[in-house]
Formats: structure tokens, sequence, C-alpha cells
């Protein structure tokens, strides 16, 4: 439903390289950063940006056709929704413009578990209220097949957030073609079955289960775990320093940054070390570390 062949292209600072990918019906996720030219990659899918050479195909048609347009939804970082309008108006000016029979806006939203927010103005929403607006517009449109979406669990309402995974599995199971891009491994592992790291404009490993790609990146790994305060931090940073297969590790107040050669070995170390040292974590997540980045300011080993 999605072919890049050879397709290059630069809208500053970001830059495409001769990237070629096909993605069918299901969930992929692209994994990198702004930096590296996904945010520019959906936006050529979109047909929001033209490729300097290579060639774009959605759905079967060019990306800038109308037709296709209609049915590929893209929910950006920041999205832009119309302040004048109510959130239940919005929904229907969107079911309008793709042609689709008009819904009750409150059920498009349930989708998400914010059907609270329809009677809302749009002006007077979050910004995670507002992503996860576009994204329930997104998911529950009858329309859509192509849906791309930038950072989906990061600044999205918390009600929705607990739904987003499953929706979007939901999704690519009808048959639709979902791309995400995130910066997240576990992110990328709990939405997609097809990962893809891009980097410095170019698609570098491919992989359906995203514990192959924990050697992708040359530069190792990273665990972020957010423990409950700074004397549970600090307990934490203490058994690290003990631990195999870290080779840094950085305190940030109650959040500890500890690096290694393995994504796998990493987190299996980390984990080790919460057991062992008693502690009850908020939260854990391990990320690649790319190009251009430093482990942590302070790092100690």
């Amino acid at each position: 439903m999605i072919v890049l062949e050879a397709v290059a292209a630069r809208r500053r600072p970001l830059a495409l390289a001769s990237v070629s990918v096909e993605w069918g019906p299901g969930v992929h996720a692209v994994l990198g950063r702004r930096e590296d030219g996904g945010a520019l990659l959906l936006a050529i899918v979109a047909g929001a940006a033209r490729p300097r050479s290579g060639r774009v195909t959605v759905l079967g048609g060019g990306p800038r056709d109308p037709a296709v347009r209609a049915r590929v939804a893209t929910v950006p970082l920041d999205p832009a929704l119309p302040d004048a309008l109510r959130v239940d108006e919005t929904l229907a000016l969107a079911a309008a413009l793709r042609g689709e029979d008009a819904q009750d806006p409150a059920e498009r939203l349930r989708v998400l578990g914010i059907e609270a927010l329809a009677a809302r103005a749009v002006r007077s929403l979050s910004l995670p209220e507002a992503r996860a607006v576009a994204l329930a517009e997104a998911v529950s449109s009858s329309r859509v097949r192509v849906l791309l979406v930038e950072e989906p669990l990061l600044a999205m309402d918390p009600r929705a957030a607990a739904l987003v995974p499953e929706r979007l599995r939901a999704r690519g199971a009808d048959g639709w073609t979902v791309v995400v891009l995130t910066a997240s491994s576990h992110d990328a592992g709990a939405i997609a079955d097809d990962h893809a790291v891009l980097r410095r404009g170019a698609i570098t490993a491919r992989a359906t289960a995203i514990e192959a790609l924990s050697g992708a990146s040359p530069l190792g790994a990273r665990v972020r775990v957010a423990a409950h305060d700074s004397n549970d931090a600090r307990a934490l940073v203490a058994a690290l320093a003990r631990a195999a297969d870290v080779e840094a590790v950085a305190l940030d107040g109650a959040c500890v940054v500890a690096r290694g050669p393995d994504a796998l070995a990493l987190a299996r170390s980390v984990g080790r070390s919460i057991v062992d040292a008693g502690l009850d974590v908020a939260e854990l997540r391990v990320d690649p570390v790319l190009e251009g980045e430093t482990s942590s300011p302070g790092a100690t080993t």
C-alpha cells in the first residue's frame, strides 16, 4: 500500500538519501529521531512534501492525488486543528472533507476514551488532548486506509495513551497500513510488528522482532529508569555501578540513565539491579543511542 523506490529529498534541516521500502497492511515502526529524516519521510508519504528523486506510490496512486489524500491520515507531534471550531465540529468537518458519512462525535472520540472532549473548543485543548483528538478522528474514520503517526505515545492524553497500541494494532488487522515514527524502541515494540531503523536519512536495519535491532546501533543502547524518589534513584545508581553490561550511569533527580553496548543484556542487568536493591520503579524504557547523542551529561562508570 506504500512503496518508496530510491527516494531522496531535502527540507532543511531534514534529508533522505535513496530510501527504498515497501509497507503493506499491518503496523510498521520507523525507529529514529526527527533529525534523521523521519518527519520528512512521513510528509512525503502523506503528499505534504515532494521528493527530489525516486518514486512514491500510496494506495496504488500518487500521494498528492486528492482521492489518495482523502484516505491518508497524519498525526504529527503538533496537529493543526481549526481553533475557531469545537471538537465535534472539527470531526464533522473532517468527515465532510474525506467524503464520509457523519458519525456521532462522542462515539468517535470514545475509541480513545476522550468522549468528554466533544463539546470543548479546539483552542482550549492542551497539546496532549489535541493529539488524542487528531488520532481519534483518524482511527474512527470509515475512509482512511493509511495512517501515519509521529511519536504515538509521546505528549498523548493519558486516557488515550493506554488504548493507543490496541487501537493501532486493530487497524492494522483490519487491513490498514499504519506507520509510526518513534525514537523509542520500547514504544515501537509495543505497537508494531515490523521495525526499521532510520539514521541520517537512510534505513540501516529492518526486522520483525524489535529484539533483533538491539545491535543495530553501533553506539549501543540506553535504559531510562524513573524511580519514585531521589533516594531510590541513588540506591539504583550504586547497584548499577557493580552490574555487568553497564558501561555508564548518570543520575538526574529521580531518573537514572544506564548505557551499554547491547540492549537486551543491558535491560537484564538493570532489571536484576532493581530487584537486588529491592526497589519499586515508576517506569523503565530501552532506547537505542543514535549518532550525535551522548549517553548522558555527567555520566559516571
